[in-house]
């Protein structure tokens, strides 16, 4: 009975992945995220000052203004963010995690996912992207992009913005990016 609980609640979480759009649907809601985007960078920069300069060195980076994550033993987490390659804005993203173990409550955080070079941005631009255990995360505080290091060519930045969560679980985040031509920053 467990296990075919467990099996119901997976199968719903993936479809309710499945079910959210990585591009925003009307131009209003594109700006909206691309506003949203930006204005976090900036509140992320302000918190470590230091962070300017890897964006800036950077040759691409994506940027989630806002993730929610929840759960109880099953999770999930979800987001949607902007794409940008050398300073131009080429797309949108959707960030989707699931976990299993011990897990508890809830919490909303900013998440940016900085590529060091060309090729790293474009094992990302070639298909989904997965985040595991592989990876450079780092909690954003001051300081913290000093001490960065790149890993598989990149560096993720986590910034807590509310909420509370116990989180012992095996996940994985994976990334799937959507270019568009509509919506350019120019």
């Amino acid at each position: 009975m467990r296990n075919l609980l467990l099996s119901l609640v997976s199968v719903g979480m993936v479809a309710f992945v499945a079910a959210c759009s990585t591009e925003p649907k009307g131009q209003s809601q594109r700006q909206a995220l691309a506003d949203d985007s930006q204005a976090t960078l900036k509140t992320m920069e302000a918190k470590d000052p230091g962070l300017t300069d890897v964006v800036n060195n950077a040759y691409a980076y994506v940027i989630f203004p806002d993730v929610g994550k929840g759960g109880f033993v099953i999770g999930g987490a979800w987001g949607r963010g902007v794409v940008y390659e050398q300073g131009r804005m080429v797309g949108f993203a959707a960030v989707s995690e699931g976990s299993l173990g011990i897990t508890a409550g809830g919490q909303t955080y900013a998440e940016l996912i900085v590529f060091k070079d060309e090729s790293a941005f474009h094992k990302f631009q070639n298909g989904d992207f997965t985040i595991g255990a592989g990876a450079s995360v780092v909690a954003l505080k001051a300081g913290a992009a000093a001490a960065a290091e790149f890993r598989n060519g990149m560096v993720v930045f986590i910034q807590n913005q509310g909420g509370l969560m116990a989180d012992a679980s095996i996940n994985g985040q994976k990334v799937t990016f959507h270019p568009t031509r509509e919506f350019q920053n120019d």
